[in-house]
């Protein structure tokens, strides 16, 4: 069990620490919070194993305490390491107190188009019969066209056309359609987006520009999720519910800045096996 000295106030991150402290399962724990002064500081420390940096702005108060902890081999974190360790995305609250930290890594970032465009093409040409029999039946079924199109926002609010097989008919969801979009069938034609250039496979979802409006005015550093490629599945999505709300929007932000900031290969694999074991969870032996 570590127990950490907290620099900063507690109401403005209990929520959160309940939280880290609970998915630790009992490893954790945060003792005391201060406002810190140096005699208070140095008091507190000598109950505690860790000093925690939850607020930015209290650290220089005790700066020259905390050099010192350094040098006698006491551990001093910040709270966006602990976050992302344990809850796996990075709430808003603490994106506002360390943007200087986090905005580093999102200049960073550069696009590796390779792993995306294999996987698409691996995809599309294993799914290839399947692509065409949903068409025929979509053909008979619904009619033309059988590829819905919609544009969507994507990397540097670029707009595009996202392509899905089409699942509604005279303004109701078709019973194919329900299975397609049960299955994430519909999604099939998105690999061609892949190869286009405009999705990767693996990113934020693209959201429709009525949304992507709601959540640009009312969701701080939405933005930073738009500097890489959306993608057909995303960490966002196997890690949480379908979205309709506003507060539901502000969570999985908090889910796609945590992807978008950590992307790498490890991480993209991880969410293809949680992608298909969502689609084999939620359909039974399909």
């Amino acid at each position: 069990m570590i127990k950490y000295l907290v620099i900063g106030k507690k109401e403005e991150f209990e929520t959160i620490i309940y939280e880290i402290e609970k998915k630790s399962k009992g490893k954790i724990i945060f003792g005391d919070f201060l406002n810190p002064s140096p005699e208070a500081f140095l008091e507190k420390i000598k109950y505690h194993d860790r000093v925690l940096i939850a607020d930015p702005n209290l650290e220089h108060y005790v700066k020259k305490e905390l050099e010192s902890l350094k040098k006698q081999g006491i551990v001093i974190e910040i709270l966006p390491e602990l976050v992302e360790k344990y809850l796996q995305r990075i709430p808003l609250s603490v994106f506002e107190k360390f943007e200087y930290y986090y905005s580093e890594f999102f200049l960073k970032k550069e696009e590796k188009r390779f792993f995306d465009i294999f996987l698409a093409l691996f995809f599309l040409i294993f799914s290839l019969p399947l692509f065409i029999i949903i068409s025929i039946i979509n053909y008979f079924t619904i009619g033309k066209p059988v590829i819905f199109k919609q544009i969507r926002m994507g990397k540097n609010k670029k707009k595009f056309l996202m392509y899905k097989f089409r699942t509604i008919h005279n303004d109701n969801i078709h019973s194919f359609g329900k299975f397609l979009r049960k299955t994430r069938l519909d999604e099939i034609p998105q690999f061609i987006n892949v190869l286009i250039g405009n999705m990767n496979f693996i990113g934020p979802r693209p959201e429709m520009l009525t949304f992507h409006q709601m959540c640009e005015e009312n969701i701080d550093f939405y933005n930073y999720r738009l500097y890489v490629n959306p993608g057909i599945t995303g960490w966002a999505q196997v890690k949480y519910k379908y979205t309709t709300t506003l507060e539901d929007y502000k969570i999985k932000t908090e889910y796609d800045l945590y992807y978008v900031k950590n992307k790498n290969y490890l991480l993209d694999l991880k969410i293809i096996f949680l992608t298909f074991l969502t689609i084999f969870k939620d359909n039974g032996s399909l």
